[in-house]
């Protein structure tokens, strides 16, 4: 969800088409900034980074929002300080026109009266939060709100201070980083043929050749004999075709699907169960953008892909790039497999039979293999979900695996709730005292049920609890992302009591701790919109910065990227921007041209657009 907006601080660069050349009674102080406007000077230095102003049209009518009222009263102390909104519309940045230049000092399109003190407050709603509500004006006719960004005038004794522009930026949206239930699987020691993994992902990055449009099985048989299909089948493949950069973009498109089509049509050839596949074709300006940076043709980065293309056509420019074009034609292949089982293993009534067999012979290895095959069955829905509970593991010291394992599961798939998994575990831990995984668990749920308390306060051992788990076995990636799920929720119980130090703590704590994990895109996502949540944009950035420029890198991550990083000149520069903002367009074009809507809705800014290299890169990929 998206929620406040992020303040924007930027120059005075431009006018709308309905402009008012009025300034009403605004002074432009000038040289004499300091002095005039010395107190909102003070104020907005002081202000906690944490609270936030932004601005609302509701029907026709322009709000402020402040989310801590003190700092409002704090703002607007004389009688003539103020609010003031300037109107600013969608169509002034239309591809193809220049943009107009500002008629007025105070605003660059159609500025509403002033709102001064007294009648701010009086017009000042607050909630039990202390987040403010103030009315300062309304659309003129004619005005769309969806077309419409209010950006807003902090005046102090009517002199023009602060001007503000917002972006849209979704930084409520984080989660905890995940922490299931620890399972008590198959040691290395005896993962031996007979155990293999049940499913598992193959990544893969396949060569293409110039002009050829089809595979031939040789040319794909490393790949092949990788995947060991006399032992897995493929269940699914997602390909993403890569062209070079020369030649006509219709073209290209149609010689990487064919030539995904082609590798799919092998592989389906090895096996009789159908392959489910996703093709995305796409030409390789990533890459190709990057390569050219530190060559002689560096300066081609400034072109645009009508150019690049225009100067390719010459036969000589192709010769001398393509030792770089070469590396460009790719697939990169993510094909998912899944064991193949044998009769006994297969057929719900024979597992269930031999399940208790092996039991019997407490044979602890085997059962917890086929107890892996189990959950797989019940989580693509093949068996029932009582088939579990009809296969009862006694209670007793040697089948604790299986037991932790059933436990664990059973919460994981929801089959039970968090309650009854504790009072689970709870049972386990007294039959096998001081067990890592059991612990471990034990701490995973106590999290998750102070996370659900109505009033957050901070569980005087859990932390202990969660330091311990390392002088028991428990390794330190699983601890520290328990210690960094631990602070997150404690830096909210902070924030609740206004403890703003405290909350900057935990913080620090989590922006260290994090570091040497390895982090999946997803969880880099979720801790980066936690980072902006408590306004941390900076961190944000430098954990994502590296990964953007990846061509595997997911989608959520390098929009998040784009979206803490576009609205600064100094990172759209940066020579590397371009080529994260093509990634993006590979990623998904649409959803990169809609960061250039109106804020209301739902993209960044369309103000985005009065930077010419962001305008450029739109028009070209979006009109």
């Amino acid at each position: 969800m998206r929620s406040l907006f992020l303040l924007l601080i930027i120059p005075h660069l431009l006018a709308a088409q309905q402009v008012n050349r009025t300034d009403y009674d605004i002074r432009n102080p000038g040289k004499n900034m300091a002095r005039d406007c010395e107190q909102s000077n003070r104020v907005m230095r002081q202000m906690p980074p944490d609270v936030r102003f932004s601005t609302v049209i509701q029907h026709d009518s322009v709000y402020i929002m402040l989310n801590d009222v003190r700092w409002f009263q704090e703002l607007f102390t004389g009688k003539n300080d103020g609010i003031a909104i300037d109107l600013v519309q969608q169509e002034q940045y239309a591809c193809g026109q220049p943009s107009v230049k500002p008629v007025s000092f105070s605003h660059r399109g159609f500025l509403l009266p002033p709102v001064y003190r007294n009648e701010l407050f009086r017009r000042t709603r607050v909630s039990p939060d202390g987040m403010t509500l103030t009315g300062v004006g309304k659309l003129p006719p004619g005005f769309r709100s969806e077309n419409v960004e209010p950006n807003y005038l902090i005046l102090e004794n009517r002199n023009l201070c602060h001007y503000t522009a917002v972006v849209n930026l979704d930084y409520q949206g984080w989660k905890l980083l995940r922490m299931g239930l620890y399972y008590d699987t198959l040691s290395r020691e005896v993962l031996t043929e007979k155990f293999k993994e049940l499913s598992k992902t193959i990544h893969a990055v396949v060569p293409f050749e110039k002009d050829k449009a089809e595979y031939k099985p040789a040319d794909i048989q490393p790949l092949v004999d990788s995947l060991r299909m006399t032992d897995y089948a493929i269940t699914s493949i997602q390909i993403r075709a890569y062209t070079s950069v020369e030649g006509s973009l219709e073209r290209n498109i149609e010689l990487q699907n064919q030539r995904a089509q082609s590798m799919i049509n092998i592989l389906q050839g090895y096996q009789s169960e159908k392959i489910q596949a996703e093709v995305s074709a796409m030409e390789n300006w990533v890459e190709f953008l990057t390569d050219i940076q530190k060559t002689p043709y560096a300066s081609w980065g400034s072109l645009s892909k009508d150019e690049i293309k225009e100067k390719l056509r010459a036969p000589e420019w192709q010769a001398r790039l393509e030792p770089i074009l070469q590396k460009h034609r790719k697939a990169v292949v993510d094909i998912r497999l899944e064991k193949r089982l044998n009769y006994r293993e297969n057929d719900p009534a024979e597992l269930k039979k031999y399940f208790r067999q092996v039991l019997a012979e407490k044979d602890v290895e085997e059962a917890v293999y086929l107890q892996q095959i189990i959950f797989h069955k019940l989580g693509r829905q093949e068996l029932p979900e009582q088939f579990l509970h009809e296969l009862e593991v006694p209670e007793s010291l040697e089948f604790g695996r299986l037991l932790i394992n059933n436990a664990a599961y059973l919460f994981d798939r929801e089959f039970t709730n968090l309650a009854e998994a504790t009072l689970a575990f709870e049972r386990l831990n007294k039959l096998m005292p001081g067990n890592p995984q059991i612990l471990f668990n034990l701490c995973a749920l106590r999290m998750r049920a102070w996370v659900m308390t109505d009033l957050l306060t901070e569980p005087p051992t859990l932390r202990r609890d969660i330091e311990a788990l390392r002088n028991k076995g428990i390794p330190d990636p699983l601890v520290r992302r328990l210690l960094i799920n631990y602070h997150i929720i404690l830096s909210e119980v902070h924030m609740r009591k206004q403890n703003y130090a405290a909350k900057d703590k935990a913080l620090m704590f989590i922006f260290q701790a994090y570091q040497p994990l390895k982090l999946a895109d997803t969880d880099l996502v979720n801790l980066a919109k936690y980072f902006s949540h408590y306004s941390k944009f900076d961190w944000a950035v430098r954990m994502l910065q590296n990964r953007a420029r990846a061509l595997d890198a997911s989608e959520d991550l390098v929009f998040y990227y784009l979206s803490l990083t576009i609205y600064k000149k100094a990172a759209t520069a940066q020579a590397s921007y371009r080529t994260i903002m093509l990634n993006a367009v590979n990623e998904n074009r649409a959803r990169f041209c809609s960061l250039f809507d109106s804020s209301s809705q739902g993209g960044i800014s369309f103000q985005l657009l009065e930077d010419e290299f962001l305008k450029r890169t739109f028009c070209e990929n979006c009109k």
